[in-house]
């Protein structure tokens, strides 16, 4: 059985010193291109997916009536391209946290983490289902994003 998920111990068998967590996930053949490498889009959905599979892990109900999760900005750097099904590692973090957002750092390495393929930013916004403006996250969010983050990252006071 493949474990789904890790939180990091905090340094690696490369020595290097790591926060967060990690999620295996699995490349298809639907997600190469026509030049038999992973399409420049699909390191977006990786991010996604390996980000919903931990919250989804950890309990986190999304309720779409009350908030919604939106992306304000994704930067991506590539590296070498992933040029094969099977499967990679995807590695994030919470590297800032605000009341209403949070910035994820990610890689995306091969299950050895000797290869990065990809990493970069996002930064996350949390907004209120009806008024689709920022609103703090929640006590049940923080507390699900304990392992998110990063050495020094704490969840801001109260305003």
């Amino acid at each position: 059985m493949t474990l789904r998920y890790f939180t990091t111990d905090r340094s690696s068998s490369l020595g290097v010193t790591m926060d967060g967590v990690v999620v295996r996930k699995r490349i298809y053949l639907e997600d190469l291109d026509g030049f038999g490498v992973v399409h420049h889009a699909r390191y977006a959905v990786l991010l996604d997916n390996a980000v919903l599979d931990f919250w989804l892990d950890a309990g986190w109900t999304p309720d779409t009536a009350t908030h919604l999760q939106v992306i304000r900005e994704l930067s991506l750097t590539y590296h070498q391209p992933i040029a094969a099904m099977g499967e990679v590692d995807v590695h994030f973090w919470v590297e800032r946290a605000g009341r209403t957002s949070v910035t994820y750092r990610f890689e995306v390495r091969s299950t050895d983490h000797s290869v990065l393929h990809a990493e970069g930013h996002r930064v996350l916004v949390n907004i209120n289902a009806q008024t689709l403006r920022p609103e703090p996250l929640t006590d049940a969010m923080w507390a699900i994003a304990t392992p998110l983050l990063a050495a020094g990252v704490e969840r801001p006071a109260a305003a």
